[in-house]
Order: structure tokens, then C-alpha cells, then sequence
């Protein structure tokens, strides 16, 4: 029991800190973004071919001749996950350019609670109270740091809330699917999103060396690293508690973009993302906490 229940208490620390770095390397997709001064269907699909390269491959070298075969057998569960990030990838970028990266990162910062609620109406799971208690943290310091609008919600924030919405649902297909073969998942949704953005896209000619090298930079971290890191990770941990750890793309992205494009953050962006951060890094904490004094009293 004690032996099984350390090797379970190692993955879900390994899954923590998996999904935890594929944050910090998410959160990262605002400045790219930034950086890149075109419409964003030409940024979606340069990003995407140097993804298919990164990304393909990898699945090359890990499968090989099965790679094929890996698509044949995902399934239903497999090519709806493939659906969600497909949606994911095309509406996040998108977002960046009709709101600022603070109201994009912090109403993407709902993703746990969006996760709890599908999966109490779908699986009737009820998540923890410390993840109640710290995910409430959150929501306050959201709602600090997007503050009241006298203009209503605008496109960027339809597009946030449309991809918070089909991540928690990748997250908890992935969490009851474990056995979903994420790498030809990666790929596909990568080429799909590439393939829809093609047509619209107006300015594929107007990209210089700079431009390469950022698009080339923003498939490599956010999008490759990023979302294959979470996926991966995803699968370690419960639903709920990867959707909260995933909350501080919210407080990151705001660094990242202050740092990279000098977008200065306001006080309440501060605040709220401070809040965001107690909220998470406190839950993390507990459960550290409790599974090193729960251990000693297994049988």
C-alpha cells in the first residue's frame, strides 16, 4: 500500500509540475501575438508550419511507421479531444487581437471553474472544498482584474470564453480517456487549424526574417511545448485541479506581455493577479501538505 501510494503521489506531483510549466510556456501566446503586426489567419498558419514541423516530427520519431496507424485507432474520445484544441488554437490567438492580453488571460482564468461545472452536470463530480475555497480566490481576483465594462463584452472576450470552454472539455476527455494517444492528436489539430486558417488568411507574403523567426518561436513554445506539456500533464492530475493550476496564464500572460511589449498592467490587473496566485500556489501547498502527513498513516 505505502509503495503504491508513493509511486501515485509521485505522478500527481509530476503532473502538477508538468501542467504548471506548460503554463508558464502558454501564457506566452499574447506577446507572440504582439509581436507579429498581421491579420491573425496568416499568423495562424506560418505559426502552424513550423508547428507541423516541430510537432511532426516528433511523431515521427517516437512512432514511426505506427503513426498511421495511432490516427486510425484514436476513436471517438480521440478525435473529439482533436476537435476541442483544433477550436482552442485558432480562438486563442484570435482573442489577442480584439482585447487586451489581461481580459484574455483572466477570463481564460475561468477554465476551473468551467471544468467543475461540466463535470458535475456530465459525471456529477463534486470537486474538493480546498479546490472550492481556492478557486473562489481566483474568481475574485478575476473579476478585480477584468473589472466592471460599460461597453459589454467584446469579440476578444466571445473568443476567450469559446476556448476556455473547449479546453475544460479537452481537459476532462483526456482525464477519462487516458488511454488517447496525445502525439497524433497534437499533430492533426495543428494541421486542421493551419488548414482552416488558410483561406482568410491576406498577408502570407508580407512576412520578413523577423516575422519568420517569431512565428517560428511562437509554434516552438506556446503552441508545441505549451499545449503538448498540458495534455500530457492533464492525464496526471484531477480535472479540476489542472484547470486551476492553468489559472495563472493569467498573472504570466500579463508579465509576459509587460515584459516583452511593455503593456503595462493596471493596479487592479496587479491585485487581482496577486489573488489568482495565493488562490493557486495555496491549493498546491494543501495538497502537498496533507499527502505528506496522509502517507505515514497508510496501511
Amino acid at each position: 500500500m505505502k509503495h503504491g501510494a508513493s509511486t501515485e503521489g509521485n505522478r500527481l506531483a509530476s503532473g502538477i509540475l508538468i501542467v504548471l510549466f506548460s503554463t508558464i510556456i502558454w501564457a506566452t501566446a499574447g506577446l507572440f501575438v504582439r509581436l507579429l503586426p498581421f491579420d491573425i489567419w496568416s499568423i495562424i498558419v506560418w505559426r502552424n508550419c513550423f508547428a507541423v514541423v516541430f510537432v511532426g516530427g516528433y511523431v515521427f520519431w517516437r512512432l514511426g511507421r505506427e503513426s498511421l496507424t495511432a490516427v486510425r485507432n484514436l476513436g471517438w474520445p480521440g478525435w473529439f479531444v482533436t476537435g476541442c484544441s483544433t477550436l482552442t488554437i485558432i480562438a486563442f490567438p484570435a482573442a489577442f487581437q480584439h482585447a487586451s492580453v489581461g481580459n484574455v488571460v483572466t477570463i481564460y482564468a475561468s477554465l476551473p471553474f468551467v471544468t467543475a461545472a461540466l463535470e458535475w452536470l456530465l459525471y456529477r463530480a463534486r470537486p474538493s472544498l480546498p479546490t472550492m475555497i481556492a478557486g473562489a480566490m481566483a474568481l475574485v481576483g478575476i473579476a478585480i482584474m477584468v473589472g466592471p465594462s460599460t461597453s459589454g463584452p467584446q469579440l476578444g472576450d466571445w473568443l476567450s470564453l469559446l476556448s476556455t470552454v473547449s479546453m475544460a472539455f479537452l481537459t476532462l476527455t483526456i482525464r477519462r480517456h487516458t488511454h488517447i494517444n496525445m502525439l497524433p492528436v497534437a499533430l492533426l489539430s495543428i494541421f486542421f487549424s493551419g488548414f482552416i486558417a488558410w483561406p482568410f488568411a491576406q498577408h502570407l507574403g508580407d512576412f520578413g526574417t523577423r516575422d519568420f523567426v517569431v512565428a517560428a518561436g511562437f509554434a516552438l513554445f506556446p503552441l508545441t511545448l505549451g499545449l503538448m506539456l498540458y495534455v500530457i500533464g492533464s492525464a496526471m492530475v484531477p480535472a479540476t485541479l489542472s484547470a486551476l493550476i492553468s489559472t495563472l496564464e493569467a498573472p504570466f500572460g500579463v508579465l509576459w506581455a509587460w515584459l516583452g511589449v511593455g503593456e503595462v498592467p493596471t493596479w487592479p490587473t496587479v491585485v487581482g493577479g496577486v489573488l489568482v496566485l495565493s488562490g493557486v500556489f495555496g491549493r498546491l501547498l494543501y495538497e502537498s501538505t496533507w499527502r505528506n502527513k496522509a502517507s505515514p498513516q497508510d496501511p
